[in-house]
């Protein structure tokens, strides 16, 4: 995927939430722009969990320079738990709000992101630190699993 799609399908996911939470409010649109993405957030980060989530995540960020979306990932394990954290100087709520012309700060894409992973992923936490569309300077994330499930996933790789 090129950055000109990537943006176009922020924009048509925005515009979409935007659309049903008028007509069927936040929650129902939410849950409706849900609908097929678990399984795709599934597919698409089930193969970034086999290891530590640091060394996972840095594994997407080629895949995002190449859409215009800055990524850094930092290591923020601990003997018990495995964690990373991903700092982003491209926020892309705030873009998708400014190129669909709303003035409203929407961080819906984040968070269904967010939710996606947090459903897909049971054992997954997802904790949103800062966010650009809600006025700190980076978008920061901390993503964080007992190092139990850690060691579950590579035992299932042998």
């Amino acid at each position: 995927m090129n950055e000109q799609e990537y943006r176009d399908r922020m924009r048509r996911r925005l515009t979409e939430y935007i659309r049903l939470r008028a007509e069927f409010g936040d929650e129902t649109a939410r849950e409706r722009l849900l609908d097929g993405y678990v399984e795709l957030q599934a597919q698409r980060m089930g193969p970034l969990l086999t290891g530590g989530l640091a060394e996972g995540f840095r594994m997407v960020r080629p895949g995002f320079a190449a859409v215009g979306v800055h990524i850094e990932i930092v290591d923020a394990s601990t003997d018990g738990v495995d964690s990373a954290v991903e700092i982003l100087t491209t926020c892309e709520c705030r873009a998708t709000c400014e190129a669909v012309g709303t003035s409203e700060p929407l961080a819906v894409l984040c968070e269904l992101d967010n939710e996606a992973a947090r459903r897909a992923f049971p054992d997954l936490s997802v904790e949103v630190v800062r966010q650009q569309i809600r006025g700190a300077h980076v978008c920061v994330f901390r993503y964080s699993r007992d190092r139990a499930g850690l060691d579950a996933a590579e035992e299932s790789l042998r």
